[in-house]
């Protein structure tokens, strides 16, 4: 027999009045509602049980979602209210109606890549307002975008994401984070913009390919592979993708923050660019080249395939940054030890 959810059907906090259930996560139930004040319908996340019992988690949830509320923009989901209740904690956002990139992804496979540069430019376009505010959006994934019937992308989940970073060794939801994590995400450092441009090359690797750079059978192994494997162009997953495409993600990629784009508007210009056949910056297409070795730049990038827009670039090797290695795995391991601690 299927187990009922006693907040079906239920007025939550005397305004809420809650239809069914939307989804699920690591950290908290998400449920369709009735707002009785405004008569409006709003999707209301609730914090689980376990999460409401953690002062520490409670008190950076709260404080995230304000600051979160503080964003108004057309590509990022609004949050309404937030509130204490039956024992718990939620935040009430503005409902989409609509389906998850994610879910997208799993159901139609690649993208168009004329829809997956739209695509990702309405999400560099959020992040840009965010970032222009002071918000670091800290877990840029496709879970968290929908995506409307008209196309409209709408980010959700800032701030909170934040919050969540506290619980990154938890079973069950760091699977699907990890696989998004910026290098210094991995190692535990302070997270700038440029981490949020780097999980957001990989969401637009994973609409042009279906698949995310980075994978593994444990979060440990996807880390590792953040901070130490280099990522092969997504051309060699599907050789249509032009040249200038590969290079835009490969700098969006860089390991170090510093090599790559300094700002969503940056990386948007490059995509808009490349839209109207125009090459990317000469800094991007050098910036590449500090992701790869010359020989791995040379053999993929060089590759005979079909032909890119009239007036893309040609590639010519740029200078190459060598990666400290030695400094790379060294910075490795007070993470991995840390990890596995409290694995144990």
């Amino acid at each position: 027999m299927a187990v009922t959810d006693p907040l079906i059907d239920t007025l939550f906090d005397g305004r809420y009045q809650i239809s069914r259930k939307l989804g699920a996560g690591g950290m908290a139930n998400v449920y369709l509602a009735e707002d009785q004040d405004l008569g409006r319908r709003v999707a209301i996340k609730i914090l689980d049980d376990r999460h409401a019992r953690d002062d520490q988690f409670v008190e950076r949830f709260r404080r995230e979602a304000q600051n979160a509320g503080g964003l108004s923009h057309p590509s990022i989901v609004s949050i309404y209210d937030r509130g204490e209740a039956e024992g718990t904690y939620y935040i009430a956002m503005e409902y989409v109606e609509g389906r998850t990139l994610k879910e997208l992804i799993v159901a139609r496979g690649p993208s168009p890549i004329g829809i997956a540069i739209d695509y990702t430019r309405q999400i560099l376009s959020a992040l840009r307002f965010a970032h222009r505010s002071g918000i670091v959006h800290r877990d840029i994934k496709p879970h968290n975008v929908i995506v409307d019937s008209d196309g409209r992308v709408k980010v959700m989940d800032f701030g909170i994401a934040r919050a969540g970073t506290s619980q990154m060794t938890e079973a069950g939801s760091i699977i699907g984070t990890a696989q998004y994590l910026s290098p210094e995400q991995a190692r535990g450092a302070p997270v700038d913009q440029t981490s949020d441009l780097y999980s957001t090359g990989i969401v637009l690797y994973e609409l042009l390919t279906g698949s995310v750079p980075f994978n593994g059978d444990t979060p440990v192994e996807i880390a590792m592979k953040h901070l130490s494997k280099t990522p092969e162009p997504p051309s060699t997953h599907r050789p249509e993708i032009p040249r200038d495409l590969d290079y835009v993600i490969l700098r969006a990629l860089a390991k170090e923050p510093s090599e790559r784009y300094h700002s969503a508007e940056e990386m948007d210009a490059d995509l808009e660019r490349f839209g109207r056949g125009i090459g990317v910056s000469a800094e991007t297409a050098e910036a590449a080249t500090s992701v790869l070795s010359r020989t791995e730049v040379a053999d993929a990038l060089t590759t005979v395939r079909p032909a890119t827009a009239a007036g893309t670039t040609t590639y010519t090797p740029g200078r190459y940054y060598e990666y400290d290695e030695t400094r790379r795995r060294r910075s490795i391991w007070p993470w991995l030890l840390a990890l596995l601690a409290i694995a144990l």
